[in-house]
Formats: structure tokens, sequence, C-alpha cells
């Protein structure tokens, strides 16, 4: 009978909650990266635009210039349609770095909040593994007689002329019927085909999509990376003021 999600221990349906918030919170930060990315990929294709333009002019004045006939208007013309896309493009690549900066920042939340949502799912594991060890500790007992059986077979055929084999591999006659029935429970695991949809707490415990297009991010590398932006802004802002 398939086990209900409210009948789970209380440690599991607290680390199912938590990696569901844990879950939420990375799919808002790859979500915000994503929407970041495509806005920065706008932006960056305008400003080629710009550019292209700008030098579409630029090759069309100077063809114009080499007409000793052409009207000096339509090159001022030309020249400034020239300024104009490349001032545009200009623009734009201010907004492309201020987006860059801001999907860069992104990213890291977003590969902090995988790490985050990545321990959070151990737990859950770690959880559910630990209340099933629990239940399987009370299904042993009917095991005891036959290692009990398998015990005293092992210390007789010890006690026989030239000893037994089990004696070459095993300290006691215990530990080398304990072998023998890890040996049947190893066997049996390997034949054995797993249903993780028949498990409450891997059914719930459902991983955000996406995860893979993210770098895991420690808040250490998170705290470096903020720093070195920074300085690099600060840098930025030292040379504006001097250039002024």
């Amino acid at each position: 009978m398939k086990t209900e999600l409210s009948e789970l221990s209380p440690e599991v349906q607290a680390a199912l909650q938590r990696h569901q918030a844990a879950r939420e919170e990375f799919e808002r930060a790859r979500d915000e990266a994503d929407r970041l990315d495509a806005d920065l990929q706008k932006h960056n294709k305008a400003a080629e635009a710009a550019e292209a333009e700008a030098q579409q002019a630029r090759a069309d004045a100077a063809q114009l210039m080499r007409n000793t006939g052409a009207s000096m208007k339509d090159i001022h013309a030309l020249k400034a349609k020239e300024r104009a896309a490349y001032t545009l493009a200009e623009d734009y690549r201010a907004i492309v770095a201020e987006f860059q900066t801001a999907h860069s920042e992104a990213l890291t939340k977003a590969g902090i909040a995988k790490r985050e949502e990545d321990d959070v799912y151990n737990e859950v594991l770690r959880a559910r593994a630990d209340s099933l060890m629990a239940e399987a500790v009370h299904l042993v007992a009917p095991l005891f007689p036959a290692i009990r059986m398998q015990e005293m077979a092992n210390a007789h055929s010890a006690a026989a002329l030239g000893g037994a084999d089990w004696q070459h591999f095993h300290e006691t006659a215990r530990k080398a019927a304990l072998a023998t029935l890890f040996g049947a429970i190893e066997r049996g695991f390997s034949d054995w085909t797993p249903d993780h949809t028949s498990d409450p707490a891997l059914e719930a415990a459902k991983r955000p999509a996406g995860r893979e297009r993210f770098k895991v991010v420690s808040f250490v590398a998170s705290h470096r990376d903020n720093v070195l932006r920074q300085q690099a802004a600060a840098r930025k802002d030292t040379a504006l003021s001097t250039s002024a």
C-alpha cells in the first residue's frame, strides 16, 4: 500500500517544505536571469544594427565625396546620419553594459539558489532514508532464527577436521552467517527495480527545470564577485571624474 504524504515523518515533511521554498527561490532567480538575458540580446542586436547603419552611412559619404559633382548638402546629411547612428550605438552599448552587470548578478543569484535547492533536496533524501531505515529495523526480527541457525552450522563445521572454508574470510561464525545473509540481500537488491514514483517524498520533491544551465555559486564566490564589481565601478567613476 502506498504511503500518503501526510503519513511521512515530521522530519521528512519539514524537509519537503524547505525544499519547496528553495525550489521556488531558484525558479524566481532562473526566470529573472532569463529575462535579463533576453533583454541583453535585444539591446545588443540594436547596438549592432546602429553600428552597421553608421558604417554604411560613412561608406556612402566617402563614395559621394569622391564624386566632384556631389552635393555638399547630401554629404553633410550622410555624415550627420553617421554621427547620429554612432551616438545611438554608444547609447545602446552603455545600456548593454548595464544589462551585462545585472545579468551577471542574476546568474550569481541563480547559482546560489541552485546550490541551496540541491542541499535541501539532499536533506529530503537523508530524512526519508533515515525514516525508512528506522522502519526496516522492525522487519529484521524474523531473520534472526535463520542467522542463528547459520551461525550454529558454521560453528559446527569449524570444529570438524580441517576446519571450514568460512574461516578463511571471516573472524567468527556469526560474522560468516551475517555475510551469508548480506549476500542474499545484495543479490535480491540487484534484481530489484526501484519505482521512484511510488515514494511520496521523491514524488513531492520535484526538481526545478533549468538547473543544468547554471553553475553552482558559493556565498564566498558571490562576495568576491561583488567586491570586484564594486572596485571596477569605483575605478570607472574615478576615470570619469579625472577626464572631466
